[in-house]
């Protein structure tokens, strides 16, 4: 897989076949886990957070903080009828009414923040984090939360995304992938390739604008499609729904884009792209296909920091 679980109790969407590495996702709004992040600890002195700008709302904080430190950065691709293409802001904690919380980051539709240290929230290495649509940091206005259990030295992506429009979910509540392109505690399948660039391709916000989109990643100026993991010029995996694709590229800067799968060929202009990435040896590159609808499809491309 392309990152270990979340500890989280909501269901991982899918399963993983061959070449395509899942993300791991959640849909639906609301925590996905009990906060503990303003609970007292009575195994140490408790650290107090008065509400401020950065900081949580009228209550304090009484948690102190664990050792473990991390590294995320947050994706913003959620867009639909009601927020569409719009800014959304990130908290760490549970929203402006935790006293623990803090805000991290606000994101333009189709951008990513910087990556950001991160501390857990306790000596067990939980932390959370939440995506909110414009209006405030509360319940009524988060698209979704994700929490994770530092080990510490973790790097990771967090991508927001859309809701499918037919599960009668809040329109304020989205989906959520992370994923980890550093873990000391087990080796990643996103990894670099000596002697090549990686190109890590997902679709995944596309799958309710685009639901029958499947695209073949290919170069400018090659006849042929890209081959991941496992794949031979006679079985490809195509990029789409919930899977990310790595994709091993020979060193230097490619165009790089997505061609209908059908009828699978990567020549000519393709469907999606094309987007210039320098691919240099031992690289690592994200590229996120994204969109408010299937006129308006593009990449987004998110260098890995090594």
């Amino acid at each position: 897989m392309i990152a270990r679980h979340s500890r989280r109790s909501r269901a991982l969407a899918g399963v993983v076949i061959g070449a395509a590495l899942l993300l791991t996702a959640c849909g639906g709004g609301g925590s996905s886990k009990a906060s503990d992040s303003t609970s007292p600890d009575t195994g140490g002195a408790p650290t107090s957070t008065d509400a401020g700008s950065s900081g949580g709302g009228s209550s304090k904080c009484y948690t102190t903080p664990g050792d473990q430190k991390a590294k995320v950065r947050f994706v913003n691709l959620f867009t639909n009828s009601a927020y569409p293409q719009g800014n959304i802001d990130v908290w760490q904690g549970y929203g402006a009414t935790d006293g623990c919380g803090k805000k991290l980051a606000t994101i333009k539709y189709g951008e990513a923040s910087d990556y950001i240290d991160v501390t857990a929230s306790d000596k067990d290495g939980n932390w959370s984090a939440a995506g909110y649509v414009p209006g405030g940091a509360d319940q009524d206005h988060q698209i979704i939360d994700q929490t994770e259990t530092w080990k510490g030295g973790e790097q990771v992506t967090i991508v927001f995304t859309t809701n499918d429009p037919g599960n009668n979910q809040p329109l304020h509540t989205g989906s959520v992938s992370a994923i980890f392109e550093k873990d000391p505690a087990q080796q990643t399948t996103f990894t670099a390739v000596p002697g090549k660039g990686v190109l890590g391709v997902s679709a995944n916000a596309l799958q309710y604008v685009d639901k029958d989109g499947a695209w073949a990643g290919g170069i400018a100026g090659q006849t042929a499609c890209l081959l991941g993991p496992g794949d031979t010029e006679n079985t490809r995996t195509n990029v789409g729904g919930t899977s990310l694709i790595a994709y091993p590229v020979a060193p230097g800067s490619v165009d790089f884009g997505l061609f209908l799968s059908d009828p699978g060929k990567c020549t000519g202009t393709p469907a999606i792209g094309p987007a210039t990435i320098d691919a240099a040896a031992g690289s690592r590159t994200l590229v996120f296909a994204y969109g408010p609808d299937k006129q308006s499809e593009k990449l987004l491309v998110l260098p890995v920091e090594d």
